[in-house]
């Protein structure tokens, strides 16, 4: 490294030094800048090859923005600067002091074992002589005059640098020491460094002063302007306060009648003390403010939003366990377990008024004081003022319903609601990252207002509405904070009794309030969160429960949406059956009721034009489902005989429900090697390792030789390869298709499997069960192998569907093997 800063600049003109890329930032000769490097590539760079003295090239970015510059993000012309200062700190951070000495134009910049370097030519200076001669005094005259001016804008910049120090300097370091002072843009101030010849350097910065004198000139203009207004105002403020005294002196006060009217029903709202203390003093605070000031209208939005809040106001709870059967019944087929759920919520719901009502009236409860472990600490924010006796509080569990998109999820919730008689409302978090979404704005902000939570209570018009909390799986988080933080909270029973919303500042009691949330994702629900939730599984639908939702739900609901309720169509059970094996491939319904709406619309124009298609018929047969819909969407593939050694069938289970996952293995001349295709996940790969060491354990009992691996690869494959794939249940499936592949006998396939293995040969519980064997039963495999500690889950599935397969609970691979391939190996030794 050359450290000699003199000889550096006299004798060399292309030399190849450490280089730092910058932002923002643009260093002329003569300049000194500290800053602090972070990049790995320049820290690298300061670590292993800069020391104190040493030189190093400055290179400006175009765009600060870029993470990893090549050479066509700098700009031409950057500095050759001295290191003064170099101080590491914490995390490979350094902060660097350095200073200016020459301009440098970039010939290449490098990047060498994760290090920045650059290949400059360095500038002469020009020379100044001439500029010391009378020709150029008008010139420098002009330019020491407009230095001036510029110093007398800016106290700051005058105390860095004087104009007498300037007119000391040589007239290229006085350009140089003022371009560096001006506040100007990175591309202005680029442009002078780029000026080798003093003239044009001279030239573009007397434009930049100028530009800056007129922009000087209009901000005092609008500072001035600004601050006569104010004036007026406190002019105004001041007289009106005035006027105010003279009338309380004279006995003459009286309040405006709207102010009369808001202390009335502040009065008669029956907030919580806290809320009645904090609206008073606003109150109080917006009679002495001038009606046309800002901080007004501020005060009385505040005092407008605890007004129309109802403290007092309750919905009547609906508590006939009969009749609430009967709405979920109505509304919903199936979905027993939830259905139960609910049931007993308003049982013990019933049971806390009932115990209530019984009491003598001087044992009962205050409203928010029920049977809770409820924190004491909150008493004075629960108690309210001339509220009436509220409903039994339930601080319970929150009901969470996950399952797959189209199951019911949100239609259950608003039925839970007409079943309860409460006013329904739903908060989607869908893509939710803000913070303040859920608590609100301080009212520090322009524009502040209530977070959702407090907006939604407003809206329903009732303290003890139900809320849907829908997509609980999908919040995000940033800078602005996380949502799932904020709703801890608000779903915590022993917390949400006090809820604080940032713009009330007061307390809300939302122990009234029954919550309910949904996710399609029961891993993507934050702990924290899933923690204070009651998690109700909703599985997907069999084809038995689709048809029975059809005909009792969807066609109905659809008739009446497109006015067909007069046609009298009807739909055949194998016409629904017809479009829910093959137009349909989901959990739920929703595509289901899509097609429904499909025929509904074709037949809608059959009955109003008859002579331009198929003439109007009322019965949609199993026939016509092809006319009306078009070619089928989905064709199941039935077992066949045509089975072909290292495909078998899996199972797996996805955020829409279960899927058959068919499995590929071949072997192919090669030296050992395994490939795995299908964009499989990292845990999938693994498996894929663990089956490829079992079978190679296996070896002599499957009638390979042990060396088999030597002359071959594996490739193994799971087709769509454009869909992600990942976890660990796929393990025996891949073990069999590997010995299927290797011994060249096929797997059966009417079968299918799904079970997580070990190095040992155990086969472990998976999750997803019901989901899976719905797949399966969909698909047309009748003999299911599952691990048989999953034999507890059986009682989930639906009846119809245990009946259809023939199911095989096994424990060790060494159970598979026999019952997924159509013979054993040939092998002395028994498995």
């Amino acid at each position: 490294m050359i450290t000699s800063l003199e000889f550096l600049l006299d004798n060399i003109k292309v030399i190849t030094l450490p280089a730092l890329p910058i932002r923002e930032v643009v260093l002329f000769p003569g300049g000194r800048v500290p800053f602090i490097v972070g990049r790995r590539a320049s820290a690298l760079t300061l670590e292993r090859s800069v020391k104190i003295g040493d030189q190093i090239v400055l290179l400006t970015q175009k765009d600060p923005k870029q993470e990893e510059p090549c050479q066509d993000d700098f700009f031409e012309v950057g500095s050759l600067v001295n290191v003064e200062s170099l101080i590491p700190l914490p995390n490979r951070y350094f902060k660097i002091g350095v200073r200016g000495a020459a301009r440098v134009r970039l010939l290449r910049f490098l990047g060498e074992d994760e290090m920045t370097r650059a290949e400059v030519e360095i500038l002469d200076e020009p020379d100044i002589r001439e500029w010391d001669s009378n020709s150029k005094s008008e010139v420098i005259d002009n330019f020491y005059h407009a230095v001036a001016e510029f110093l007398g804008r800016y106290p700051d910049a005058a105390r860095l640098l004087s104009i007498e120090h300037v007119k000391l300097l040589p007239i290229n370091e006085a350009i140089d020491a003022v371009a560096g002072l001006i506040n100007s843009g990175i591309q202005e101030k680029q442009q002078i460094l780029e000026q080798v010849e003093l003239q044009p350097r001279m030239d573009t910065l007397m434009n930049l002063l100028q530009v800056d004198s007129d922009r000087f000139g209009v901000d005092q203009e609008l500072e001035h302007k600004t601050r006569k207004r104010l004036d007026e105002g406190h002019k105004n403020f001041v007289l009106n306060e005035k006027m105010r005294v003279i009338q309380q002196e004279l006995g003459k006060k009286d309040e405006k009648g709207e102010l009369k009217i808001l202390r009335k029903r502040i009065i008669d709202a029956g907030m919580s003390e806290e809320a009645h203390a904090k609206s008073m003093e606003e109150l109080d605070r917006l009679e002495l403010m001038p009606p046309q000031s800002a901080e007004a209208t501020v005060s009385r939005t505040y005092i407008d939003w605890l007004l129309a809040l109802p403290w007092t106001k309750f919905a009547d709870d609906r508590l006939d366990l009969d009749e609430a059967e009967k709405v979920l019944d109505e509304d919903h087929a199936g979905l027993d377990k939830v259905k139960a759920r609910i049931l007993e919520y308003l049982a013990v719901m019933r049971r806390l008024r009932d115990f209530q009502v019984a009491l003598p009236p001087d044992e009962k409860r205050k409203p928010n004081t029920e049977i809770t472990t409820g924190n004491d600490d909150n008493k004075n924010e629960s108690s309210s003022r001339g509220e009436g006796d509220a409903p039994p509080a339930l601080r319970g569990p929150i009901l969470c319903l996950v399952g797959p998109p189209g199951v019911g999820k949100t239609s259950l919730a608003r039925s839970i609601a007409r079943a309860m008689n409460r006013p329904f409302v739903r908060f989607s978090l869908g893509g939710l990252r803000d913070e303040a979404e859920i608590r609100g704005h301080r009212r520090t902000y322009i524009g502040s207002m209530p977070g959702r939570i407090i907006s939604l209570i407003k809206k329903a018009g009732v303290k003890n509405p139900l809320i849907l909390l829908d997509e609980l799986d999908k919040m995000a988080s940033d800078w602005r904070g996380d949502p799932a933080s904020a709703l801890l909270e608000v779903l915590d029973p022993e917390q949400n009794a006090s809820f604080q919303d940032h713009y009330l500042d007061v307390g809300f009691d939302l122990g009234q309030v029954l919550f309910l949330c949904t996710a399609n994702v029961r891993h993507n629900i934050p702990e924290a969160l899933g923690d204070r939730l009651e998690i109700i599984e909703l599985s997907g639908y069999t084809p038995l429960e689709k048809k029975a939702i059809a005909l009792g739900h969807l066609v109905p609901k659809s008739l009446e949406r497109h006015g067909m309720l007069d046609l009298e169509i009807r739909f055949e059970d194998g016409a629904i059956n017809r479009i829910v094996n093959s137009y349909t491939k989901e959990a739920g319904v929703r595509q289901l009721e899509r097609e429904i709406a499909s025929v509904l619309r074709k037949l809608a124009r059959h009955s109003l034009q008859p002579e331009k298609g198929e003439a109007f018929d009322p019965t949609v047969s199993e026939d016509r489902i092809v006319k009306l819909l078009g070619a089928e969407k989905f064709l199941e593939t039935p077992p066949g005989d045509d089975i072909t050694s290292g495909v078998v069938n899996g199972l797996a289970w996805t955020a829409s429900g279960g899927d058959l996952l068919t499995i590929e293995a071949t072997k192919v001349p090669g030296k050992g090697n395994l490939k795995l295709t299908g964009k499989l996940g990292e845990v999938m790969q693994e498996s894929a390792q663990i089956a490829l060491s079992f079978v190679r354990a296996r070896a002599v009992q499957i009638g390979l030789a042990e060396d088999f691996l030597e002359k071959i690869d594996i490739h193994l494959h799971v087709p769509e390869g454009a869909i992600p794939k990942d976890g660990p249940s796929a393990g025996i499936t891949m073990a069999t298709a590997l010995m299927s592949a290797l011994s060249g006998i096929p797997a059966r396939s009417e079968v299918a499997m799904t079970g997580e293995l070990t190095l040992r040969g155990m086969v472990l519980p998976i999750g997803g069960l019901k989901e899976k064997l719905l797949a399966a039963h969909r698909m047309g495999r009748k003999t299911i192998i599952i691990p048989k500690e999953n034999a507890r889950h059986l009682e989930d599935i639906p009846k119809e569907v245990k009946d259809a397969l023939t199911i095989h609970l096994v424990s060790k691979m060494d159970e598979v093997i026999p019952l997924a391939l159509t013979r054993l190996p040939n092998s002395s030794t028994s498995l």
